[in-house]
């Protein structure tokens, strides 16, 4: 599974977080790892959707997961989860939405927990893009 971003990125501009997690997913599900097919990561104002996060997949299999820009990196984590869980449904042939939410609601806890343990939180938040003013002025300064 090879993995794109789009959008408007006020968290987690350089990406490191976003690489983080689909990494660790394609460690947790093989599915995601051995699949040959893409998933996009658009950051995108959610607001008047009233919706942290949604995926969908078009008619060549891709699939695009829709990511509000104004969480904060744990909401991010646990909704990039979620959603990386519902592609890894769609890949094995899951599509009873109220089974897809709950088991995606299960595995966002299990997984989100789990991934903060592994991954060097504090180093995150010490860093200049894990502050939104800081991506805001960088996006705006045209480095994405």
């Amino acid at each position: 599974m090879t993995l794109y971003t789009s959008g408007d990125w006020t968290i987690d501009s350089q990406f490191i977080l976003t690489k983080a997690v689909f990494d660790f997913m394609c460690d947790k599900f093989a599915v995601l790892k051995t699949n040959d097919t893409e998933v996009e990561v658009n950051q995108v104002d959610l607001t008047d959707d009233n919706a942290f996060g949604f995926c969908q997949v078009d008619e060549d299999g891709e699939f695009l997961v829709h990511i509000h820009n104004d969480l904060t990196p744990e909401l991010y984590v646990t909704t990039l989860i979620h959603e990386l869980v519902h592609v890894k449904q769609t890949l094995t042939g899951l599509f009873d939405y109220d089974r897809r939410e709950e088991e995606a609601e299960i595995w966002e806890f299990i997984l989100s927990n789990k991934f903060w343990d592994t991954f060097q939180s504090a180093t995150f938040y010490h860093t200049p893009w894990g502050n939104r003013v800081y991506n805001k002025n960088v996006i705006n300064q045209g480095v994405h």
